[in-house]
């Protein structure tokens, strides 16, 4: 179902100071083909709903040099989940598919603002479709208010 409308919600965390014990190491080149395609299938429900293409990874190069700012979760040499930290705020979260529903997604956004804290951000934000619900949800129980929301086509 394609929607001619959404909202974006601009949400701000307002919770307290975070710790979070989990291990993530940062992007490197090799990874692509298998980020490209996790962030890719990871967002590709809600973007058939915006009647966006699919195709929505940054480029190689373009990854490749914000290594620095991108954080995977990985077991076996398998990556379960991503979150990337530009200046202060949070952005591509994602969890594969056979990993989601088991915490991941919180513990990956916790790390972020933790990473955040320890930087001493004063402002930690994120953006989030309204047709993304269940990222919604998951936000706002872990500390973040919407404090600004704009319609697009």
């Amino acid at each position: 179902m394609n929607v001619s409308s959404f909202l974006v919600h601009e949400m701000d965390y307002t919770g307290g100071t975070v710790s979070e014990d989990i291990q993530l190491r940062n992007y490197k080149a090799s990874d692509y083909p298998e980020y490209k395609k996790l962030y890719e299938d990871s967002f590709s429900e809600m973007r058939d709903s915006l009647g966006l293409p699919r195709e929505c990874c940054k480029s190689y190069d373009e990854l490749a040099s914000l290594s620095d700012r991108i954080f995977i979760l990985e077991e076996n040499s398998c990556i379960l989940g991503s979150v990337a930290v530009y200046g202060n705020e949070i952005d591509d979260l994602f969890v594969a598919e056979g990993y989601r529903n088991n915490g991941y997604g919180r513990r990956l956004l916790r790390f972020a603002v933790e990473y955040l804290q320890k930087r001493n951000a004063e402002r930690i934000f994120l953006h989030a479709a309204d047709v993304n619900e269940k990222a919604v949800a998951m936000y706002l129980r872990n500390g973040f208010v919407i404090t600004y929301s704009e319609k697009m086509r």
